[in-house]
């Protein structure tokens, strides 16, 4: 294979009215010649220079992109699938797996988060379905389009999504739509980690005091936790509610007041045996202490 063979790929084979081709073998025909370009990529990649390694590396960050939106569809469809499915009680709706994210772990050997990840994109960036069976735009209708058109990879798409669900409770639909073209925008040139930063500056001008934690939430988070020491120094991480946390900042503040210390140390050097049996005024005890040295002296 040449050099401009590593970085060309031969047009797709479209079906036309007279001989119409699926799906299935398109898809087989691209992943053949695929195939054959992997084959020897890294042999051919060895001898280019710093042009022709950045364009490779530019146009298989494009194919990459689009084979992200096709993941997307697919994943959509498996669900549209299976849950139609199960509505029309077909056998092939039982195959042993609750959920359609089970299924894709499964048969595409994939993590459970990634399939999450997917379906719940999937759900945003695709045509849906009206309960008629009319089309309806996607949820994320400037989003759907970037992904759609290779601009923003789906990672982007994903943090932009979750970003979008985490302020709907506290912003309208016209301040949700100015945020989805705003981080849109950045998204298509600017990598992930950049975009991230910028999501969630839009999501604490937003929420500012974040959203309020569930009573389960509060079960699964709160409490004091004793982590591993670094650097000789002994780490407690504590997650509290604003009441819990005023009583243990009481606690410490009179745990480390000097006065506090100072008493609690006198009392424990002078002894039970110093002390009135009916438990008298401590500090006109010392007084009275100092007053009688004074007089010996």
């Amino acid at each position: 294979m040449g050099t401009s063979a590593a970085v060309t790929l031969a047009p797709v084979i479209r079906p036309d009215d007279d001989d119409r081709r699926g799906y299935a073998l398109e898809l087989e025909d691209l992943l053949s010649r695929l195939q054959r370009l992997s084959a020897t990529a890294a042999q051919d990649a060895a001898l280019f220079g710093f042009g022709e390694a950045s364009g490779f590396a530019g146009q298989v960050e494009e194919i990459s992109r689009a084979l992200e939106y096709l993941q997307l569809v697919a994943a959509g469809a498996v669900d549209r699938s299976r849950k139609e499915a199960a509505n029309d009680g077909a056998p092939v709706a039982d195959d042993g797996y609750r959920k359609t994210g089970d299924f894709l772990r499964d048969r595409l050997q994939i993590s459970a988060a990634e399939a999450h990840r997917r379906l719940s994109l999937a759900g945003d960036v695709l045509l849906r379905t009206g309960m008629t069976g009319q089309p309806l735009p996607p949820v994320r209708e400037e989003l759907a389009a970037a992904v759609a058109a290779g601009s923003v990879p789906s990672r982007s798409a994903t943090i932009i999504s979750q970003a979008l669900v985490r302020v709907r409770p506290f912003c309208d639909a016209e301040t949700g739509a100015r945020m989805e073209h705003a981080l849109t925008r950045p998204a298509a040139e600017h990598d992930p980690d950049f975009l991230a930063r910028i999501a969630k500056r839009w999501v604490d001008a937003i929420d500012q005091d974040g959203a309020e934690p569930t009573e389960e939430l509060l079960r699964q988070l709160q409490g004091a936790f004793i982590r591993r020491p670094r650097h000789g120094l002994q780490h407690l991480e504590i997650f509290a509610t604003t009441e819990q946390f005023e009583h243990l900042l009481t606690v410490m503040n009179t745990a480390t007041n000097p006065r506090t210390t100072a008493a609690g140390a006198g009392g424990a050097d002078g002894g039970g045996e110093s002390a009135a049996p009916g438990g008298g005024d401590t500090a006109a005890d010392e007084r009275a202490g100092t007053e009688a040295d004074g007089s010996a002296g």
